[in-house]
């Protein structure tokens, strides 16, 4: 039988680490580059609604404070590749739907409230939807004329919808998945639906190397890895 060398064993033992050193790299790699990828894709559709709803507060229709006159615009608003529904929110906290009209609800007592009738844009915000049920995050961008805030236009885009597009659009290698919590440990984004808003105890994926980044835009830490049932 061939014996080895101390020398040649040595130098089996570091073609072996530098192997395993190239793999974790490359496994690090694939980490980073995935979750970044989960990041950019959220960011950049929510980063576009926003700036869509600042096109819509600067309109006279928005401006009016009319519903009726500002009922059409909101409809065609809601035709998008995003699923949420627009609303017109009043200082007294009552609001506007475009498939309801009035709401019955009043959302003077969310947390977004007092900020966008403050003058704030705000995003972020988690809630189960008081007209629908659904678990939906809340925007809002305030309706400024003459220096006064007269109301905010709101959108509940829902999370389910929203986790699926993400899932649908990155076609992610088999074996990987993502999520996304906020700051309190609420799952913001699944792809699996019955998860979202629940802790992060549930998210039942287990981290890759490399696989987390922190949105500074949401305020959410974003993680790529292996679901624990594969």
């Amino acid at each position: 039988m061939k014996r080895w060398s101390v020398a040649g064993f040595a130098l089996l033992v570091l073609v072996g680490a530098s192997i395993s050193l190239v793999a974790q790299d490359a496994a690090s790699f694939c980490g980073e580059f995935g979750v970044r990828s989960v990041t950019m894709l959220a960011e950049g559709y929510v980063k576009g609604l926003i700036d869509a709803m600042h096109v819509m507060t600067a309109t006279s229709e928005m401006k009016s404070g009319d519903w009726e006159t500002m009922k059409p615009l909101l409809a065609q608003f809601e035709e998008s590749e995003l699923s949420y529904n627009a609303w017109f929110l009043q200082p007294d906290g009552s609001y506007y739907k475009v498939a309801t009209d009035l709401a019955s609800a009043n959302l003077s007592d969310r947390a977004y409230f007092s900020r966008v009738m403050a003058g704030e844009t705000t995003l972020g915000d988690l809630v189960f939807s008081r007209s629908t049920g659904r678990k939906s995050m809340v925007l809002t961008a305030p309706v400024e004329v003459e220096g006064q805030i007269i109301g905010a236009l709101g959108v509940t885009l829902y999370l389910d919808d929203f986790s699926n597009l993400l899932d649908d659009k990155l076609m992610l290698p088999p074996g990987l998945s993502f999520y996304a919590h906020n700051a309190t440990g609420e799952i913001a984004i699944h792809p699996s639906n019955a998860l979202i808003l629940e802790p992060i105890a549930s998210a039942a994926i287990d981290l890759v190397p490399g696989g987390i980044q922190i949105s500074d835009f949401f305020g959410w830490t974003f993680v790529l890895g292996t679901p624990q049932d594969e």
